[in-house]
């Protein structure tokens, strides 16, 4: 006859380790449900992600919870910027810290976090146990250990957010880092719902002035035409009769003059309205560029030295060669408007394929892309000015020397041939414009 089997007696201390690891998954998970539940009943993310940074933290039982958005800056370099924070009693908040702003993944030490977020992976454990070049930024924080989620809007990397443990390390179960994902999840679904909600009223907006700035152009127009069909009888008039001295000769050259001017803003209304039949056909776009090199050498004058570079073998674009012409003029005369003394003024064309599974810089979707760079050492402009650029009838300029319509045309004129843009600038540092437009062979 066998002996009886006998399990291994279990202490007092194991029996609590477990029962509190058991009420914490139970919290994180309650924690997660409360939080997605809140996400999806907020219009704006924004006033809910304090609130959403806090269930999570006192469920999570940590003593840091924040969120961190990653994008380019000025140079391009992708760095990471904290935009909300919740901290439990006691512990020393950082959102104020600058060396928390505009942190480069790369240069910091953290080209791993950056590599790990792009395949949606997280980074979890105990900082002892990190790289050494990861640990001096985590430690100053007093940070012992720490779960950080990816936020991804759609397709591209929006964003990360982290849990950080200073009163003692924290172990991370596979069931609290997967609850946690979806907590990240539905924060980035949420994110890229606004997103895209911006983009249509953008586009709403846009359709409905360029519709109401067409007729408001052809009505416009018939008068210019009845005016400067009227001064040139009247100076034909004056003319024959012998009478058209110097003075009156000045006072109908300065009609004509704001009547070519009267023209000119109607010829701007209308582009911006794309109320004209378009001829699009394949374009070479660095030969167009290069074709169009001697005009905008004349709008940038002497001063700003202008630079034309390309990578070889550039596919085709599909559109109508007076569209691109114009969205490059746009960008150009707004870069010379930024650099009023001298700069440099940089055109650069290149393309790239990306993978169905992958997602293409600024979150550009799967195909093959024209990507045009215009780029300036000028005066930059601020978050609050560069969010409201493409806004028809937006401008920072003197009444005088803009309407407003430039880059509302170039937003216009990108977005209809299922381009995208993206913009990297920050006072004192220049702009720089990367349009994208898919290439002929990828429609």
């Amino acid at each position: 006859m066998r002996a009886p089997a006998h399990s291994t007696p279990t202490s007092p201390a194991d029996d609590d380790s477990a029962q509190e690891l058991l009420q914490r998954r139970d919290a994180i998970l309650g924690g997660v449900a409360r939080a997605t539940e809140l996400i999806s009943q907020t219009s704006h993310w924004r006033d809910c992600a304090q609130k959403l940074l806090q269930i999570t933290g006192e469920a999570t039982g940590v003593s840091r919870v924040y969120i961190f958005e990653i994008r380019r800056n000025a140079e391009r370099v992708v760095c990471a910027y904290q935009t909300f924070e919740w901290v439990a009693p006691g512990v020393s908040p950082q959102i104020d810290n600058p060396d928390l702003q505009g942190i480069p993944f790369e240069a910091a030490g953290f080209g791993r976090w950056l590599a790990a977020f792009e395949r949606g992976e997280p980074i979890f454990g105990d900082i002892a146990d990190f790289p050494p070049e990861e640990q001096p930024i985590l430690e100053f924080q007093q940070i012992l250990s720490l779960l950080v989620q990816p936020i991804r809007a759609g397709r591209h990397l929006w964003g990360m957010i982290g849990f950080d443990a200073c009163a003692r390390p924290q172990r991370w179960e596979r069931v609290e880092i997967d609850a946690l994902r979806i907590a990240a999840v539905a924060f980035g679904a949420a994110v890229q719902r606004e997103e895209r909600e911006a983009a249509l009223q953008q586009m709403q907006r846009v359709e409905a002035l360029g519709r109401m700035a067409g007729g408001v152009a052809h009505d416009f127009n018939n008068v210019l035409t009845v005016a400067s069909g009227a001064t040139e009888m009247l100076a034909g008039e004056l003319g024959g009769r012998g009478v058209l001295d110097t003075s009156s000769q000045e006072l109908i050259e300065a009609l004509q003059q704001a009547l070519a001017q009267g023209a000119g803003l109607t010829r701007r209304l209308l582009q911006f309205s794309r109320q004209r039949q378009g001829q699009p056909r394949d374009v070479e776009v660095f030969e167009a560029l290069r074709a169009a090199t001697p005009l905008l050498r004349q709008i940038l004058g002497h001063e700003i030295a202008l630079e034309l570079r390309a990578s070889p073998g550039t596919p085709t674009i599909h559109i109508d060669p007076v569209d691109l012409e114009q969205t490059i003029l746009n960008l150009v005369v707004n870069a010379r408007d930024a650099m009023p003394s001298d700069g440099k003024l940089s055109l650069e064309v290149d393309h790239f394929e990306t993978a169905e599974d992958h997602v293409g810089p600024d979150g550009v979707p799967p195909g093959r892309w024209v990507r045009i760079c215009v780029r300036d050492t000028g005066c930059g402009m601020s978050a609050e000015v560069s969010e409201r650029i493409f806004e028809p009838f937006f401008t920072t300029k003197a009444s005088d020397r803009g309407t407003g319509l430039g880059l509302s045309t170039v937003f216009a004129i990108v977005h209809g041939q299922g381009g995208r843009i993206a913009v990297s600038t920050s006072p004192g540092k220049g702009s720089e414009f990367r349009l994208y437009f898919p290439t002929t062979s990828g429609r």
